[in-house]
């Protein structure tokens, strides 16, 4: 419920509620705020880069990095939504 202006309060106040290192999970967060692609892809930018790096092979595991999604895997998944929809109407 908080503002998103200014982007970087509102990445500063995200990351230290919720400790959530995933960019997915603050996607979500900026689709239920109504922000635009153009605005939400700034404001991933600036939360990967405000993200505290965790100590290198800390957990052992693999390292994933994500990414903005492109326009392709966007209309993609736009394809599907719709295939999806159509089947149970």
């Amino acid at each position: 419920m908080a503002p998103h202006e200014p982007p970087v309060v509102f990445v500063d106040n995200y990351i230290k509620l919720l400790a959530d290192g995933n960019p997915e999970t603050f996607q979500k967060i900026l689709d239920m705020k109504g922000l635009k692609r153009s605005e939400q892809s700034s404001m991933l930018e600036l939360f990967r880069q405000r993200l505290p790096t965790p100590p290198s092979g800390a957990d052992g595991g693999p390292s994933l990095s994500f990414s903005a999604p492109t326009p392709e895997q966007e209309s993609s998944r736009i394809r599907r939504l719709e295939k999806l929809i159509k089947k149970r109407l």
